[in-house]
């Protein structure tokens, strides 16, 4: 019988088996490699991303510097000129951030320049900072919005004795009160805030009428346009649209105005000057006195540029007017009252027309008339005053009146004349010889109480430019730039 060979399997060799582990070892050598080097980068990445964050936290520490800056120039003061040092911003047991602040003048009064430094220290006992981000940011003074006809930061408060009233737009923080039933108060738009909390929630109330005007400055507008936080409570048209009104009450959308102050640094930069002679273009001369006097070109400080009432200036702080006309060539800033001791019937006049040639006269103290003109063909002016109430005013001012015009027979005619103050604006039974009779009336309460009907009442032009009167003025951020 033959027998069947099954061939036997190759025996591997000892070379053979040591490449197969060497191979093996490669294999492992190559892993490991692999593995080491995922590590390293992983590592090299969270290093990177806890870089880039800190770095990023070193620039938001930077803008929170900014952040202060600005909150600083609105609310403290605008001579604010930087934080003095390091601040603390965040820490924790990692690390610590801070900034510093400098605030340098700009171009002009109202700019400045905000550089400031962000750093992180980590560890948060770690010196020098390992993260660092400067910033320079350009902040102007800027608006919000601008005036109207008729604007109170509170009250306006209409006495018995007036007939009517008539503005463009009226625009009130607080509420609108009329006291008789045969007052008429006469506006395209009347916007208010808030409410008489004493007289079922009126943003307008007591009694009164209003009334449509004849024709709108807008030909498509038809309506006059009530808008208020709450009720309204004057009817008809009380709460509800009719053929002469759109009501719009109950909003609590409508927005207070925060802000109506106008410092002089607004209109008058470092080229104007003080005065070569103090307030005396005021008190001596022939009437028309120029002001500035001729040869004397931006030389508009009575008599500098600093603050508050000034001695100096006039009789102990106050000039006296008489009824002399003065001619406004430029923006002026006066340290003084206008009449303070004795009222007077000044006449005003503005050279330059239109929007463009508007005139400031900025009023340290307060403004003291019987009774105020305008020149025909004149400019317009604003008076803005920074002055208080005075005491002296109480008694037929109840709301304020660091701004009267009183009552004497001369009668006011100044439509080219609007009249802003911080503080209360007075109209103590005055007598209106034209219609319009002024430009328009601003402050922190309105009380009017004019002499209806002799022989015009109270209508302010609706001409009067005043979108050229800014409010809410505010220091804004309006250019970025990394430095590093």
């Amino acid at each position: 019988m033959k027998m069947l060979h099954t061939p036997s399997l190759p025996r591997k060799t000892s070379s053979q088996q040591g490449s197969i582990l060497v191979s093996i070892l490669l294999v492992i050598v190559f892993l490991t490699t692999i593995v080491f080097s995922l590590i390293v980068l992983a590592n090299a990445n969270v290093t990177r991303a806890r870089g880039r964050i800190l770095t990023l936290q070193s620039q938001y520490a930077a803008e929170s510097g900014v952040d202060a800056a600005i909150a600083n120039l609105n609310n403290v003061s605008e001579s604010y000129t930087g934080s003095g040092g390091e601040v603390t911003v965040l820490e924790n047991s990692l690390y610590k951030s801070t900034y510093s602040v400098v605030v340098a003048n700009g171009a002009d009064a109202k700019e400045r320049i905000i550089t400031a430094t962000g750093k992180v220290y980590a560890p948060k006992t770690a010196a020098p900072a390992r993260y660092s981000q400067r910033i320079e940011i350009v902040a102007q003074r800027t608006s919000g919005s601008t005036s109207s006809s008729m604007l109170s930061r509170n009250i306006i408060n209409i006495d018995s004795g007036v007939k009517n009233i008539s503005g463009k737009d009226i625009y009130v923080n607080g509420y609108i009160h009329m006291n008789k039933n045969t007052t008429n108060l006469i506006a395209e738009n009347i916007t208010v805030a808030d409410k008489n909390t004493g007289a079922s929630n009126c943003s307008i109330g007591g009694t009164g009428n209003l009334v449509k005007p004849g024709s709108f400055t807008n030909p498509l507008q038809t309506k006059t346009n009530i808008t208020t936080n709450f009720n309204n409570c004057i009817s008809p048209p009380g709460n509800t649209s009719n053929a002469d009104f759109n009501v719009f009450a109950n909003q609590n959308t409508v927005r207070k105005i925060s802000s109506t102050f106008i410092p002089w640094s607004q209109f008058m930069d470092g080229t104007y000057q003080n005065s070569p002679g103090g307030c005396s273009d005021w008190t001596s001369g022939a009437s028309p006195r120029n002001i500035p006097s001729t040869g004397n070109t931006k030389k508009t400080h009575y008599p500098d540029s600093a603050s508050s009432i000034a001695a100096s200036c006039g009789t102990s702080g106050d000039l006296a007017l008489g009824s002399n006309q003065y001619n406004i060539r430029d923006h002026v800033h006066v340290r003084a009252d206008l009449c303070g001791a004795a009222a007077c019937n000044p006449t005003f006049y503005n050279p330059d027309t239109g929007a463009a040639g508007i005139k400031f006269v900025f009023i340290e103290g307060s403004i003291n008339f019987d009774s105020v003109k305008t020149a025909a063909a004149s400019g317009p002016i604003v008076f803005v005053t920074y002055g208080a109430d005075p005491a002296s005013k109480t008694s037929v001012c109840p709301i304020g009146g660091s701004i009267y015009i009183g009552k004497d027979n001369s009668n006011t005619s100044a439509p080219a004349a609007y009249f802003l103050a911080l503080n209360g604006v007075c109209l103590e039974k005055t007598k209106f010889s034209t219609s319009p009779a002024l430009g328009g009336l601003s402050g922190k309460n309105l009380y009017i109480s004019t002499n209806s009907g002799s022989p015009f009442d109270l209508y302010l032009d609706p001409s009067f430019p005043v979108n050229s009167i800014p409010i809410d003025l505010a220091w804004r951020a309006m250019r970025y730039r990394t430095l590093q």
